[in-house]
């Protein structure tokens, strides 16, 4: 039961046809799992509340009564000023860094080109 005796010609041929099918396969494969990846990106929509307690007094303490329920949380928050220095604006302390380490990193460089020369690696 040898391809030629089979009609399938050159076993070459077959070959090259498992790997095409082989290949296939994977690409197949790698679509799935990328369908799947990118299907987490995407949020189904709420649900709708339903209309009827909507309408009403029952519905307006139920909303009196969220109002309330969120109080503490916001009145517990804290107020602090948060030093953001990243919005356009030099400091000191970011001239004094920018020069530092400019200074710092050529002096590196040209440490380490003296010493290379002096070795004579480069």
């Amino acid at each position: 039961s040898s391809p030629a005796a089979l009609g399938l010609g050159d076993c070459s041929f077959v070959s090259s046809a498992m790997a095409r099918a082989r290949s296939c396969l994977l690409a197949a494969a790698l679509l799935v799992l990328a369908l799947r990846w990118a299907s987490q990106a995407f949020v189904s929509a709420p649900a709708q509340a339903p209309e009827a307690a909507l309408r009403g007094a029952p519905a307006a303490a139920s909303a009196a009564a969220a109002a309330v329920a969120g109080m503490p949380l916001a009145a517990s928050a804290a107020d602090e000023y948060l030093n953001y220095n990243f919005a356009g604006e030099a400091t000191p302390f970011m001239v004094i860094g920018y020069f530092a380490c400019t200074s710092a990193l050529t002096a590196i460089a040209f440490l380490s080109y003296l010493i290379l020369t002096k070795l004579k690696i480069i």
